[in-house]
């Protein structure tokens, strides 16, 4: 009878031991490496939608709520490729009689893929230089997600962009704004994922716990 107990129970492990690296190992190994950092670059088109009227204290002019939107047209991360960029941000700009400014921006933004599965969203920050008068304005900074929707769920992300402004059509209207090309270039990391362990047997429990140990007293 033992011998039968032992023969079945190398069988079960050997069983075990089959199935186990084509699925959970694979799985364990994926989340024990992770996906790893992947660089990633991306170009498009944005243009502002909301300009406030500064707040002008000297030389300062300070601009709060600016609204601009656009596109990336391609990106060699797919799930970036197509998505419609929306941002607003709060800017303070030193301009001098020639109209020639230099400033900084904060602000937040987000990414909508064009099918709706998902939304990168984010925050960034930027310095401003060029001249307010002509329209000729250069922007470039640092941004990262800091929360994300759908299929951009869990992922990690962060890099710089730029833009090159100037005064022009949004595409499609006769509305003349700020508008020009951006740059979209970082690394992202995608969600680990756990192993999903498999209970191959459930262990019966009794009401009472079992003592074989225990031995009965007879009066």
């Amino acid at each position: 009878m033992k011998k039968r107990i032992l023969f079945i129970s190398l069988a079960v492990v050997l069983i075990l031991t089959m199935l186990v690296p084509g699925a959970a190992l694979a799985k364990n190994d994926k989340w024990r490496h992770g996906s790893g950092n992947t660089d990633f670059s991306g170009s498009g088109l944005i243009y502002v939608t909301y300009m406030p009227d500064p707040v002008i204290k000297g030389k300062i002019w300070r601009y709060d709520g600016e609204i601009a939107e656009g596109f990336l047209a391609q990106c060699d991360w797919d799930l970036l490729a197509g998505t419609a960029f929306w941002s607003e941000h709060d800017s303070v700009v030193r301009v001098d009689e020639q109209g020639n400014a230099n400033g900084v921006m904060k602000g937040t933004f987000s990414m909508t893929r064009p099918d709706g599965s998902g939304i990168l969203e984010g925050t960034f920050t930027g310095r401003i230089s060029g001249n307010l008068f002509t329209g000729e304005i250069s922007d470039s900074g640092t941004w990262k997600n800091t929360g994300s929707t759908g299929v951009f769920e869990g992922v990690k992300a962060s890099g710089k962009w730029s833009a090159q402004l100037s005064i022009g059509p949004i595409p499609g209207t006769d509305i003349y704004t700020l508008i020009g090309p951006v740059l979209w270039e970082g690394k992202y990391k995608l969600p680990t994922e756990r192993p999903t362990v498999k209970k191959f047997w459930k262990q019966d429990k009794p009401d009472k716990p079992l003592k074989p140990w225990k031995v009965s007293r007879h009066k």
